[in-house]
């Protein structure tokens, strides 16, 4: 069986499942046009999180500056949609066609190509033969080492690592972000509302480590002993919270950045292509857009997938790349590394408060919208 367009995918995920999580990401500009033609922009809007107010703190819990609860830039463009991750994943699973096939529960061991075809195994189930592979696999994606070589090439680290995990509300917030730079870190303490989850960030500069994924305790231990002794605002609360956390996702926070996204029959999306790092808030509106334009482009070129890859990577490369300058272009973004660039960046906040006028507008919701609708996108129903 066949979707509408005429392919036949295999989706492989190692989870046992669709992955739960909590978490909320952000479709913005683009990202929402695609939903909207995907036929899912209403249903993303009935489960938006809908964040209302974001809060900046000092190390004394006073607020320096507060705003939307999209960095200043109110709906955007499009309308921007904030959704949990396991909502979104509900709705673009319940969406999909009929002939798309799931494989939960599996990984991908081997790739080898020919002209013909791509030779596939796996960790558990029997080899398969397909047409072509895409590496949707994210930022450490197996399919993007065993076809293009070790990440270590395509990584720029930032020298940061982030933990974020669930906490109770004890502050009892409200659809609120409260967020608070010091030096070499950052903190987060973030509301979805009611019937959602609360949950906390820690971000820390640090030379490269080498831990367990898979061991959550010496993940915690790490985090804890980089925010040690630390009784500033805020910090208890969320080490508190981290103890008794049972979700955690902890990794070192970096970009990917590719000379090319395909190879031969195997091709990338998303993190494994072009991470921008979670702390842009824009990896899944690049995952989201990166797939519509690579699937509209093989339809286009009737599944020639060497015109369609590269057709794909001219329209989607420069959206790609914009995205990734949000940490390197936009100082709001970025962990500051001494106290004296912390104390004139909480100035700023302060100024901007009192006066919107008082220093350049070159707020982060400014360069976020403009990296989100940095692409024009192509009507493949009339192509």
């Amino acid at each position: 069986m066949t979707t509408d367009n005429g392919f036949e995918p295999t989706v492989v995920e190692r989870s046992p499942g669709p992955r739960k999580g909590g978490f909320a990401i952000d479709l913005r500009g683009a990202a929402v046009e695609v939903a909207d033609r995907m036929g899912i922009l209403e249903a993303c809007r009935k489960a938006a999180v809908n964040m209302r107010e974001i809060r900046r703190y000092n190390a004394e819990g006073e607020v320096i500056w507060q705003t939307d609860g999209n960095f200043g830039a109110g709906e955007g463009v499009a309308g921007d949609v904030e959704v949990l991750r396991d909502d979104l994943t509900d709705m673009l699973q319940e969406s999909a066609c009929e002939g798309v096939e799931y494989i939960f529960g599996d990984s991908i061991t081997s790739i080898t190509q020919d002209d013909d075809g791509v030779d596939v195994t796996f960790a558990h189930g029997a080899p398969r033969r397909f047409d072509l592979v895409i590496g949707a696999d994210g930022l450490h994606s197996k399919v993007r080492e065993l076809t293009f070589g070790p990440a270590n090439q395509f990584k720029r680290p930032l020298g940061l690592y982030a933990g974020i995990f669930t906490i109770p509300n004890t502050l009892k917030l409200d659809r609120q972000w409260l967020m608070r730079q010091m030096p070499g870190k950052m903190i987060s303490n973030i509301d979805y509302g009611p019937g959602k989850l609360t949950r906390g960030l820690l971000v820390f500069s640090s030379p490269p480590l080498d831990f367990d994924r898979g061991d959550l305790e010496e993940q915690k231990e790490i985090l804890a002993k980089a925010f040690d002794g630390d009784t500033s605002w805020g910090v208890q609360t969320l080490l508190d919270g981290l103890r008794i956390s049972t979700d955690l996702y902890f990794d070192e926070v970096t970009q990917i950045h590719m000379p090319r996204w395909s190879n031969g029959r195997v091709a990338l999306i998303g993190d494994a292509g072009y991470a921008p790092t979670l702390l842009t808030g824009q990896g899944t509106s690049l995952a989201v857009v990166g797939a519509y334009v690579l699937a509209g482009e093989l339809k286009a070129a009737g599944g020639d997938y060497q015109i369609a890859f590269a057709r794909y990577e001219e329209e989607a490369r420069p959206y790609a790349e914009q995205n990734q300058r949000i940490l390197t272009d936009c100082p709001e973004m970025s962990v500051p590394d001494t106290k004296e660039e912390v104390d004139r960046r909480e100035e700023r906040f302060r100024l901007l408060q009192d006066d919107p006028n008082a220093v350049d507008d070159d707020s982060a919701g400014i360069f976020i919208q403009s990296a989100a609708n940095f692409i024009q996108l192509k009507d493949y129903e009339k192509s």
